[in-house]
């Protein structure tokens, strides 16, 4: 499993690299579509959408919101708010689990509305980062990578206390921690290297950042995870050998991306 996971990761990695610094915002958007195209079936399937007509039009109303929201800059920062007030609500679900999964899954409704906020600011976040700096979505996606790593290897080597073990039993304290470590650690060298005489309060802001993106990176992915456990499965698809569907790879980034460009831009 880990030699899948690294191969695959060996292979995706230069590929979002080269994406991100190739193309304009413009070109980063469309190059997104089909990643969020593919995790959003994915998801209509965990929330048991069973028809494929009816599955392909819940992607195509949740990419062309996407679309349309992309191009509208005025509604970037209510949609922002609403977002982050969203993901706050599901930190509560997740803690809670399995208590109160009537209010967020037991009806269709609420379930088409999660995959909503899942995945429309996310692109809508991800664009706006690539058009202040493309350099700013290989850092949070450093950050995430870094934090899913340490979690994986610190869990592994010492983990004995279970974080939440009623929403996901492997995930631990210590690995959590781990994570945060390493997401800090690349906070660290982004701050030296891309700051001249850095602060000590700039290594702190961006060190509470760090912590944030690695907060919500977590709360993402045991959302997600909520929905795979619910829904009965292990993973959201298995298109990515030794990751699961490749909705299991962006699930960190649908909470992270929108928190990280909020936060970012009040720093600005």
């Amino acid at each position: 499993m880990l030699i899948k996971r690294l191969l695959t990761a060996l292979v995706l990695i230069p590929l979002v690299v080269i994406a991100t610094l190739k193309f304009d915002s413009s070109g980063f958007a469309l190059v997104m579509m089909p990643v969020l195209v593919i995790s959003s079936w994915e998801f209509s399937g965990l929330i048991q959408i069973k028809h494929w007509a009816a599955k392909a039009l819940y992607t195509v109303v949740l990419m062309t919101t996407a679309y349309f929201l992309n191009k509208e800059p005025s509604l970037l920062m209510p949609l922002l708010i609403i977002t982050l007030l969203w993901w706050a609500i599901n930190s509560y679900w997740v803690i809670s689990f399995p208590k109160h999964t009537n209010f967020w899954y037991n009806y269709m409704a609420t379930r088409l509305i999660n995959g909503l906020f899942f995945f429309v600011p996310l692109l809508v976040a991800l664009s706006a980062l690539h058009q202040l700096d493309s350099t700013l979505v290989l850092l949070l996606l450093a950050l995430i990578w870094a934090a899913d790593s340490g979690a994986y290897f610190v869990g592994r080597t010492i983990g004995k206390n279970k974080l939440l073990p009623n929403a996901s039993p492997n995930k631990t304290i210590e690995g959590a921690a781990g994570g945060a470590l390493f997401s800090l650690v690349v906070m660290f060298v982004y701050v030296r290297f891309g700051f001249e005489n850095a602060s000590f309060e700039q290594y702190f802001i961006y060190g509470v950042l760090s912590l944030a993106v690695t907060l919500a990176s977590i709360v993402g992915d045991l959302f997600e995870s909520l929905h795979k456990r619910v829904a009965g499965v292990k993973d959201s698809g298995v298109l990515l050998p030794g990751h699961g569907g490749l909705f299991d790879r962006i699930d960190s980034l649908t909470a992270s991306a929108p928190i990280f460009l909020l936060a970012y831009s009040s720093l600005s």
